[in-house]
């Protein structure tokens, strides 16, 4: 025994193609053209990460070499502040003009003071 319902007016069955043995061509070149699209799309962005990942680890080293340059640069102008310190201290600014020039310190009686 089969029922049958009466549809409703605003429901309407969809009228199935008609079914052939074969599929035309024009119908795979549309679904085969996006895959190909997608599939390259897709190999192109993951080459780009590749380039983008190997671009990061050429600069992360070149950066720490850089800050390693500065850290012996730092160590470097430490050190030279030290020595200028040292070069700069009166007592051996004096021992050096005595010794090495030849000055001496003037006699009192030899200081001339123009005073106008």
């Amino acid at each position: 025994m089969k029922l049958s319902l009466p549809l409703p007016r605003w429901f309407k069955a969809k009228e199935e193609p008609p079914i052939s043995g074969l599929i035309e061509p024009a119908e795979l070149i549309k679904p085969g053209l996006l895959l190909f699209c997608l599939v390259g799309g897709l190999v192109v962005s993951a080459l780009l990460v590749i380039w983008s990942a190997h671009q990061y680890r050429v600069l992360f080293n070149q950066q720490q070499e850089l800050v390693q340059q500065w850290d012996e640069l730092q160590v470097e102008w430490g050190q030279l502040l030290l020595e200028q310190g040292t070069l700069a201290a009166n007592n051996r600014v004096e021992s050096v003009a005595i010794k090495r020039l030849g000055m001496r310190i003037p006699e009192q009686v030899e200081v001339i003071r123009d005073e106008r």
